[in-house]
Formats: structure tokens, C-alpha cells, sequence
């Protein structure tokens, strides 16, 4: 298999500062449209706004699931999770690590997009709302014998980092997921925000289920320097395999980079697929 290229970002809402203004996320969202701009074979995104579908007419084929509907500047719309591809998707499966799937009205965040006052109140508020849900799907390319099985995700965020009685268990079950796409497709590569925690719990889970995380060591962080946790070394972005059913993994990762360009809070992790 010729190498594929991957991309995933989260998009910070894909939303201003104000309601007039154009986030530079959007524009380079619509950037990727111009000719001779270079673009994915597969992008992942995290936190994208349901009205930003209508950029991704370089990647034609593409799946959005959500997760909630919030208003942003008067604007009610759906917010969740979708992978995008130059190539067909299929035998697409959604998994809810947790909530219901019953999409509701995001609470405990303001019109500014930041979790309310006092602390306690928006998290628990988001967290009634709020589901956060897994996606994954086969990549077929016409020159490729055998798809690709990818998947993306956005993990159940804690506050400062501490660990929760629901992270662990949104984790578990995630982790559940991941491993049983490995061993159904032949293996799988998991490209998501998964929101670990500072003691490591959460990618303790994630290496017991059979993940390999194959974001480098030199890679401190990848939220952007402006997010206000970036100088807490969060890696909060990850890509990773899981094995097949006879617990080898087909697919390596190589020139795992952050890209800056799209101006969210969180770089975009960019890298190469090898079969």
C-alpha cells in the first residue's frame, strides 16, 4: 500500500471571538479548497460545527455524527465529531462512551463559548448534556486491495486534569470500542482528542487494551500556545494502532508532525500511514 496521509485537529467550534469575525480555523478550512493547496487523504475532526460541512468539498466523502446542539452567537447548531476522506467511507459504527445518544441543548457554557460559573455547576451541567461518541470507518481507495480502518474520537474532558469516576468509565468503554474494531477489521488506527488525565489513568487504559501511541516523546504538547494548558505539557491529541485479531499490528505511523496553521487551540497532528 502506497502511504496515506492523515490529519486531526480539533477545531476549537470552528468559532469567533465575536459574531462578525471569520476564526482563522475558517478560513483555513476554506483554504483547503483553493487550487494547489495541499490536503489529507483522511482528516479527522473533533468539536466541528455541523455549518462547516459545506468546506469539505476537497474530501468529498465524509461522516458527521454530533454530540450536542449549543448556540453560538444566536446561531443553534449541531456540534460533534467527523472524519473526512479523498476516498469512500464505509461500514461506518458509532459508539457512545458516554451519554445516551439522545442529542440535547449544551448547558453549563456561555455565549463566549467558556463553562459557566461557578466550576462545579458547568461540569456537571456539560456532562448531562454533552455526549461524547466514537467513530470509525473503513477508507477504501481505488489502488488499495484493503481498506483502512480509522477511527476518531473526543474524550470526556476533566478539569485541571483529575481524573473522574466518569473518565475512567467514558474510557473504558472507548477503549472496549477500539479494541473490538482492531480485532473485527484487521487492525485500526485511533486518531482523537482523548482528554487524558495528568496521572496517566486514561493512556494506562488505552496500552492495556492493545493501543500504541505513536505521537513521539519530543512532542510535549499539542495544544497551542495560547490554550491556557499548554504550558502543563498536556498531549492532549494522540494517534495510535490497535492490532488485528491475531494481535499484530498492520499499520505503522511515521512523520508524526503539529501543524500550527489552522489556528485552533489545538495543533493539528498531522502524519503517514504505512501498511
Amino acid at each position: 500500500m502506497h502511504p496515506l496521509v492523515l490529519w486531526s485537529l480539533n477545531g476549537e467550534r470552528f468559532a469567533g471571538e465575536t459574531p462578525t469575525e471569520e476564526p482563522q480555523t475558517v478560513a483555513w478550512l476554506k483554504g483547503l479548497s483553493k487550487v494547489g493547496t495541499t490536503i489529507p487523504d483522511i482528516l479527522c475532526l473533533q468539536d466541528f460545527r455541523a455549518s462547516m460541512l459545506q468546506y469539505l468539498t476537497p474530501l468529498p466523502y465524509f461522516s458527521f455524527v454530533p454530540m450536542t446542539r449549543y448556540i453560538s452567537w444566536g446561531l443553534q447548531e449541531l456540534l460533534g465529531i467527523c472524519i473526512a476522506s479523498r476516498w469512500p467511507l464505509n461500514q461506518i459504527e458509532i459508539h457512545h462512551s458516554w451519554g445516551d445518544g439522545i442529542i440535547r441543548d449544551l448547558r453549563g457554557v456561555g455565549s463566549d463559548q467558556k463553562r459557566i460559573k461557578p466550576d462545579y455547576l458547568a461540569d456537571r451541567l456539560v456532562l448531562q448534556t454533552q455526549n461524547r461518541i466514537a467513530m470509525a470507518c473503513s477508507v477504501q481507495r481505488a489502488s488499495d486491495s484493503q481498506p483502512v480502518r480509522v477511527a476518531t474520537h473526543h474524550g470526556l474532558w476533566v478539569r485541571d486534569g483529575v481524573p473522574t469516576a466518569e473518565q475512567m468509565e467514558s474510557t473504558a468503554s472507548i477503549c472496549g470500542f477500539l479494541a473490538k474494531q482492531g480485532r473485527q477489521y484487521g487492525g485500526l488506527i485511533y486518531a482523537a482528542d482523548y482528554n487524558p488525565d495528568r496521572n496517566g489513568y486514561v493512556m494506562d487504559m488505552y496500552i492495556k487494551s492493545g493501543g500504541r501511541d505513536a505521537l513521539p516523546l519530543e512532542i510535549a504538547t499539542t495544544l497551542a500556545p495560547h490554550h491556557p494548558a499548554a504550558r502543563l505539557g498536556i498531549r492532549s491529541d494522540c494517534i495510535m494502532t490497535w492490532p488485528g485479531a491475531q494481535g499484530t499490528y498492520p499499520y505503522s505511523i511515521d512523520n508524526v508532525r503539529l501543524d500550527l496553521s489552522p489556528g485552533s487551540d489545538h495543533a493539528m497532528v498531522c502524519c503517514r500511514i504505512m501498511s
